[in-house]
């Protein structure tokens, strides 16, 4: 990608990340490194490549199936792939490094509100003291 300058790097990422009440220690413990690795790699690589660490939610899966009850707040599986079409398209670009959420944050209004969300440092896991 940095020979041919062009290109975008999505990680799959996780709300597991910064959610309180996980019961298992390696899941969360990854995805909050898959984002500070996402973020860092956009940093060291902005104005080349952007990169983004997208939550797809909590969507049915194998993985998911029977961990999680019926009534759960499950996901439509279409949000993540219009995420990841829109980060393609380069209309979100601005925002390479920050943590996006398939279900939370429709593209549209994402790209719309980039200045707000850079200004305020939105969409961002940090640890706050």
């Amino acid at each position: 990608m940095l020979e041919r300058g062009r290109g975008r790097i999505v990680i799959t990422g996780s709300g597991a990340a910064y959610l309180p009440g996980a019961t298992a220690t390696a899941y969360p413990a990854s995805k909050a490194a898959v984002h500070r690795y996402a973020e860092s790699l956009a940093a060291e690589l902005a104005g080349r490549i952007p990169v983004f660490a997208i939550s797809p939610g909590l969507v049915r899966t194998e993985m998911t199936e029977g961990h999680f009850p019926d009534d759960a707040a499950w996901t439509p599986p279409g949000l993540a792939p219009r995420l990841v079409l829109a980060i393609a398209s380069g209309k979100l670009d601005r925002l390479a490094g920050r943590y996006l959420h398939a279900e939370h944050d429709d593209p549209d209004d994402l790209a719309a509100r980039a200045d707000e969300v850079l200004e305020r440092d939105l969409n961002a896991i940090r640890l706050r003291r």
